[in-house]
């Protein structure tokens, strides 16, 4: 049995607090700061924010186990949420980037750089591990 390294603990941590803050502007502050365009389904939103919450979850219960061998398939299924919302953010912002108002495209450039560096961590975490 393996010990879970430092580095994968720190990259967990970093998961957790990112998920709980992006959560939490997606199910509470949706309408303050990331409804910008006017969308009329807010539902959507915060069921995403909602599945945030459980992945926050899931990250500090996995800092909780001592072996990495126990939380392997967790944390390679907790980094592998992102990818799906990279390349669908990405494409938004190829396709409607145009159309949507400045402080949209920012936030969304933003957003992309967030969780593209979380999931080089995570990379970076697994191959050392």
């Amino acid at each position: 049995m393996t010990e879970i390294k430092k580095l994968t603990k720190i990259a967990l941590i970093v998961d957790a607090v990112i998920f709980l803050i992006f959560g939490t502007m997606q199910v509470f502050l949706y309408d303050m700061t990331l409804n910008t365009e006017g969308w009329t389904n807010p539902f959507h939103v915060r069921a995403f924010g909602g599945i945030l919450y459980v992945a926050a979850l899931f990250a500090i219960i996995m800092l909780r186990k001592t072996e990495w061998e126990e939380i392997k398939l967790a944390y390679i299924f907790l980094f592998s949420l992102c990818f799906p919302v990279i390349i669908i953010e990405a494409a938004l912002l190829v396709w409607l980037g145009s159309t949507f108002l400045a402080a949209t495209v920012s936030q969304m450039i933003f957003d992309l750089i967030i969780i593209s560096g979380k999931v080089s961590l995570g990379i970076v975490a697994y191959m050392r591990q």
